[in-house]
């Protein structure tokens, strides 16, 4: 791609953009204040609007909870497996492929349990919260091969082919030249891009992640603001797509997601100004209205209100009346107010999956409740854990074995491709979902077993086989369980321990009959 086309494609991408700036701004004010939601130092004083802290602690809560059930932290987030179309090909010898699949995927691991992993996830589930995320692996050094980051969503364009994939995303970034500098090394630049005395004043950096229409890869294109020469800073290719842009909700046609925070941004607004006003209707009633009359020596500007205080004032009555009155107003219904707000503050935590059992002072919460709440948000969960882990581990897995295989740390280049060699996200949510289908699984064995008889489940299901998907289900360590050699070995060694003991119980039962023959003889 030229540098005029590619200028062109993005223009129009971030136009494209726009509308969806106010809404998400909202989202950034009312949920996640301190969030620059306009860029570097746009966003002064945020805080002073909100009056209630229920989203932005629901939404902090949501991020940490959406993190744990799909990448916990400190464990493996991924394995390696046989893709259906190998299964269908391999059968029984996907098994075998399974295996060396996994100890691939366990020389990968080490590069995602170095906690940058985990930090990139969770500030990406806080982006998930209002919609959209983005993580990018980097290729770092030798010390650290793999470096993750999780992009603000105010900083990128994303654009779609015409079956909503996407195929471009534009990242735009304000950094000081030196930083840029430092970035690519032997990146061209300006002649006066050098110059010391302007080394800290800030550029636009574009850096434009496009798939080619040939579908053979990614370019990676970087250059500077439209005012700066037509040329790039650098360009590379990559086989697989260099950034993950998972979205929560999405809806056909649009590039963009939806999140929590957004389906929640009406109550989320009309609880802080419930907030607000009931504030200041209990301020007006602790302090009240004053009404003084005007011209007399009271002056409410020159006295101090306090304890212990002297006014000068004409007269306190008479036919005129005290000098300095209150005026009650209507008593407020607090009461009302937080009624109101208490339950705009329980659909906010039920949108935001905020299900943490809350104090109460009356009957304790059954066990069934505390299960019921947690089953409503697995359920819940369930319509966007399908996108997310489309949209994150398949993308992620084959761009950290291609900078591992380059960076020398793996021998042999790896095509997950999700048909051959598929990516199996372990997380809780994983194993909730195939726990159902093992339920199945199970409840039909038993039922063979209760109405055929023990001996006859091997005519009504493969024992092995039932074995194996109950631990892929549970997320089961390969090495832990035993292949067809080992299973044959341990049959071996078992009928022969059989052996070993029945010839130990006919050599005791027929030592009576021996003892009892050499006495009568």
């Amino acid at each position: 791609m030229e540098y005029a086309d590619l200028a062109r494609r993005r223009e129009q991408i971030w136009a494209l953009r726009a509308p969806w700036n106010d809404i998400y701004r909202q989202a950034y004010e009312f949920a996640i204040p301190h969030r620059r939601p306009g860029g570097q130092g746009a966003a002064k004083n945020v805080v002073d609007r909100i009056f209630d802290m229920t989203a932005t602690t629901s939404v902090m809560y949501f991020a940490g909870s959406l993190q744990r059930d799909l990448f916990p932290a400190g464990q493996p987030p991924f394995t390696l497996q046989s893709g259906p179309l190998a299964k269908l090909k391999l059968g029984a010898g996907a098994a075998r492929l399974d295996r060396e699949l996994e100890r691939i995927a366990m020389s990968m691991h080490p590069f995602f349990l170095t906690g940058e992993w985990d930090m990139a996830v969770h500030e990406c589930c806080i982006d998930l919260g209002v919609g959209t995320g983005a993580i990018l692996p980097v290729a770092g050094t030798a010390d650290q091969p793999v470096i993750f980051v999780a992009i603000p969503f105010d900083e990128i364009a994303v654009g779609t082919d015409g079956y909503g994939r996407v195929n471009f995303v534009s990242w735009r970034q304000r950094m000081e030249r030196q930083a840029i500098r430092d970035a690519f090394p032997r990146g061209r630049f300006p002649d006066d891009f050098g110059n010391r005395e302007k080394a800290y004043q800030p550029e636009t950096l574009f850096q434009d992640f496009v798939k080619r229409p040939d579908g053979r890869g990614w370019d990676f294109l970087v250059s500077l603001g439209e005012t700066r020469s037509g040329e790039f800073v650098t360009r590379s290719w990559s086989r697989t797509q260099p950034i993950a842009v998972p979205r929560y909700y999405r809806v056909p046609g649009e590039p963009y997601g939806r999140g929590p925070v957004l389906l929640a941004l009406p109550s989320i607004k009309t609880l802080n100004k419930a907030q607000e006003l009931a504030l200041k209707a209990a301020a007006i009633q602790m302090l009240g209205i004053w009404a003084y009359r005007s011209g007399g020596t009271f002056n409410p500007d020159t006295v101090r209100v306090g304890p212990g205080e002297f006014w000068p004032m004409q007269s306190t009555g008479g036919v005129l009346g005290p000098d300095v009155s209150r005026i009650d107003p209507a008593t407020g219904r607090l009461d009302v107010a937080r009624m109101v707000i208490g339950n705009l503050q329980a659909d906010i935590k039920q949108t935001l999956f905020d299900v943490r059992i809350p104090e109460y002072e009356g009957t304790p919460r059954s066990a069934s409740e505390i299960a019921g709440r947690l089953r409503q948000k697995a359920e819940t969960h369930i319509g966007a854990f399908g996108r997310l882990t489309n949209e994150i581990m398949p993308v992620i897995a084959p761009r950290v074995a291609e900078i591992l295989y380059d960076a020398g740390f793996m021998a042999t280049p790896i095509l997950i491709d999700q048909f051959l060699i598929a990516t199996s996200v372990q997380s809780p949510m994983a194993a909730a979902l195939n726990g159902e289908r093992l339920g199945n699984l199970a409840t039909y064995v038993e039922m063979a077993q209760a109405m055929a008889g023990p001996e006859m489940v091997p005519m009504y299901a493969h024992i092995d086989k039932v074995m194996a998907r109950i631990g892929e289900g549970l997320h089961v360590d390969k090495d832990v369980i035993p292949d067809e050699d080992e299973r044959n070995q341990i049959a071996a060694d078992m009928q022969q321990q059989r052996l070993q003991a029945m010839a130990a119980q006919a050599m005791q039962d027929a030592a009576p009959r021996v003892i009892e023959g050499a006495m009568t003889a």
